[in-house]
């Protein structure tokens, strides 16, 4: 497996190095989908001109900095601060533009995470306070090829997926810092190791179809266990037998007045389900009680919706911060091979999201999750791409482990998660304040909630 991952990553290298080389200028555009307002202009003002002649050559490189700096003055295990950070580093390249191929796209994103995280050693919680926090690695988050049918209208890609990037997700609650609001914890502590999100991903393959412009419809399959971060470091540890399990996850989306031609408001409405098999937990731990995702699952599944509806939206929008060469119109079709629409096409205005799911078994650690929240851009005058967020999210603990919680001592119920954040954005620096309150850390009464106070810091370059 190791060589094959090693094969792909100096193929794909040479394709990079052999495009930019033909032409000595190169890119730094951020594709990353963690930034929470639109981005204003880089670092730099001269890689401007530098970005458009490398995206002339079908090539996209991106670098981007999330440092989260969070502490609890109060409540959970114990009163402390930590620091969490993120590097991220994507190179795509379109081979339409470099060599002629249509429909077809490489891309790989390497991630840097160094730090400490806020819940694990203070908190004592399963919603993380950090959605970036994550064992000290450098590893591979996404290598994947994409190869887009009959003017997009079937997309097909395989490689090593994160499979968060298209699933499971609201646009709107992304803004947050709280992992809860990120792919949502009915997936992610359920399935075996928390499944291919990040920071961990899987190999598989990712099918997707838009038969009609409102309407798409995806499907993956993959390994489901990505195993421990520990004992998957850069995640090549692929296994296709019964310990790196089987997971089939698919949805459905419909869109409505996305152009901003459309008189009505803006949103999407998503539907989906997955099925997971793959090799039993150990006896001993079955009876154990555990509010976090088990390390193996024999069979898991879960079922969701997802809303994103703007409420309110003045008559002026937003300035694009870029330019037209550099743009991504709303208008284009969902399978572009930055698989996120450009906020520059964000407008001013209240957006909101509603995220409710379950899961029928009974082994489940989460059996209902739902999450909601409202998001402001624009709210004070001349800070238009500044944003407000507010949002509440909810976990309910599974009846197996609330039974066994009850049989050694503790009375296991649900955690739940307040939020509340405001984004500055100056030039490529965005500084988002942040507060959060802990109901429950853990899903049980031991511990006291828990107030976190702190702050996300992200660099585009």
């Amino acid at each position: 497996m190791r060589l094959r991952a090693s094969l792909l990553i100096w193929l794909m290298i040479f394709i990079i190095a052999r495009t930019v080389l033909g032409n000595a200028d190169f890119t730094l555009s951020s594709v990353n989908p963690l930034k929470p307002a639109p981005l204003e202009k880089p670092l730099d003002a001269q890689l401007g001109s530098l970005r458009t002649a490398a995206e002339s050559k079908g090539i996209t490189l991106s670098m981007e900095s999330v440092s989260d700096i969070l502490g609890n003055p109060s409540g959970g295990v114990s009163t402390g601060a930590t620091y969490s950070g993120l590097l991220d580093l994507s190179a795509l390249l379109d081979l339409k533009k470099s060599i002629g191929w249509e429909g077809a796209s490489i891309k790989t994103t390497w991630i840097w995470l160094y730090g400490n995280d806020l819940s694990s050693q203070y908190l004592g919680n399963s919603l993380a306070a950090s959605g970036i926090a994550g064992l000290t690695s450098f590893r591979c988050y996404e290598m994947w090829f994409q190869q887009n049918f009959f003017a997009d209208v079937i997309s097909l890609r395989a490689g090593l997926l994160g499979l968060d990037t298209e699933f499971v997700l609201s646009d709107t609650a992304s803004f947050f810092v709280n992992s809860a609001f990120g792919m949502s914890p009915l997936f992610t502590m359920n399935v075996a190791n928390g499944g291919p999100e990040y920071p961990m991903a899987t190999p598989g393959i990712r099918l997707a179809l838009q038969p009609v412009s409102w309407l798409t419809l995806r499907s993956a399959v993959s390994q489901a266990n990505p195993f421990e971060q520990q004992n998957n470091r850069y995640n090549f540890n692929w296994n296709f037998g019964p310990p790196g399990g089987f997971l089939s996850l698919n949805e459905v989306q419909a869109d409505w007045n996305q152009s901003q031609k459309n008189a009505g408001l803006p949103g999407k409405a998503k539907a989906g389900f997955w099925i997971e098999s793959g090799s039993a937990s150990r006896e001993s731990s079955l009876d154990q009680f555990s509010f976090a995702p088990p390390t193996a699952s024999a069979y898991n599944s879960g079922f969701y919706g997802i809303i994103d509806q703007q409420l309110y939206r003045p008559s002026i929008p937003i300035p694009s911060p870029f330019n037209e060469n550099n743009g991504t119109s709303s208008e284009k079709n969902p399978f572009t091979t930055q698989g996120v629409m450009n906020e520059a096409t964000a407008t001013r205005g209240l957006s909101s999201f509603l995220r409710v799911g379950f899961s029928p078994e009974k082994d489940a650690p989460v059996s209902l999750n739902s999450d909601a929240g409202l998001v402001y851009t624009g709210l004070i005058p001349n800070r238009a791409q500044d944003r407000l967020g507010l949002a509440f999210g909810y976990a309910k603990v599974g009846s197996q482990q609330v039974q066994n919680a009850s049989e050694t001592g503790y009375r296991a119920t649900y955690e739940a998660v307040g939020e509340v954040s405001y984004s500055i954005r100056i030039h490529s620096i965005c500084i988002q304040p942040d507060l959060q309150y802990i109901i429950h850390p853990g899903g049980t009464h031991e511990y006291a909630n828990a107030f976190v106070v702190g702050a996300r810091v992200v660099v585009d370059f």
